[in-house]
């Protein structure tokens, strides 16, 4: 008999690759609080490879001073054609609820898809790509397409938002341009008593075009850090953007519906 995942699961599998596409910030599980998986430019970025270790920690405070804290690590890859790759271990959220989970994300950009690898099922979710274009992000746009730790889609809440320079980085191994954005939800705006101001600090790599380290600080959610550690700017082993042999591969519907698309292609 033929296992299903539950629709619920399959719809959060189809929109993680979307999310590594665009940036968007994504927590433990899928989460809307913290920046990765994907904490990634939204356009191709060909000839600039590089591979190092991602963590992506969260820090929530609660009333009468208790805190929640959770820290993932995993790694991220890129090739000299745009291929990206990040692994990583969920451990909350609807899909740990058998345990940790190990996801890949593989956005392969050169044969039009993306992928969601499960090393616990041997399954890869496959949903096809937009064509990007190759190059940098636009000059002043951010990694999430607005301000940099901003919420994700569908939750603006028409906020203020200010810039301003940061001095460059250099404490991840490469020189990175800083900038904090801070964001002001006047009092009254979404039914709060005073003004609710929040913080973004990005520091991006000119030379790799890749953020290596973002803080985000917003009172209702707490503290995001994301943050790359031992870059390595050559390129990375070619099987990191391959399904590997005996995985199961099921394909996305047209039009963003989860579930078995046409007959699965052979793992490489």
């Amino acid at each position: 008999m033929r296992n299903f995942m539950p629709l619920a699961v399959l719809a959060l599998l189809a929109a993680l690759p979307a999310a590594a596409q665009r940036g968007g910030p994504m927590g433990p599980g899928g989460g809307p609080r913290g920046f990765g998986p994907g904490f990634h430019n939204h356009k191709l970025v060909t000839g600039a490879p590089y591979s190092a270790t991602v963590t992506n920690a969260i820090v929530e405070q609660l009333q009468g001073g208790n805190t929640i804290q959770r820290t993932t690590t995993g790694q991220v890859a890129r090739d000299s054609q745009g291929r990206t790759y990040e692994q990583q271990t969920i451990t909350g959220g609807p899909l740990a609820q058998n345990g940790p989970t190990t996801l890949t994300f593989i956005s392969d950009p050169v044969a039009g898809y993306s992928y969601v690898l499960d090393a616990n099922k041997k399954t890869a979710f496959r949903h096809p790509l937009k064509a990007r274009e190759a190059g940098s992000r636009p000059a002043g746009a951010h990694p999430e397409g607005g301000p940099a730790g901003g919420p994700p889609e569908g939750m603006r809440d028409g906020a203020s938002v200010s810039e301003s320079d940061l001095p460059a980085d250099s404490s991840t191994g490469v020189t990175a341009q800083g900038k904090q954005i801070t964001r002001t939800i006047a009092a009254g705006a979404i039914g709060n008593t005073d003004a609710i101001v929040s913080t973004s600090q990005v520091w991006t790599s000119p030379d790799l075009q890749i953020v290596v380290k973002a803080v985000r600080n917003d009172p209702r959610f707490g503290q995001s850090t994301y943050s790359l550690s031992n870059i390595v700017a050559k390129e990375p082993d070619a099987s990191l953007f391959k399904v590997p042999a005996g995985y199961t591969v099921t394909d996305a519907r047209a039009h963003g519906h989860s579930g078995p698309g046409g007959p699965p292609p052979p793992a490489e």
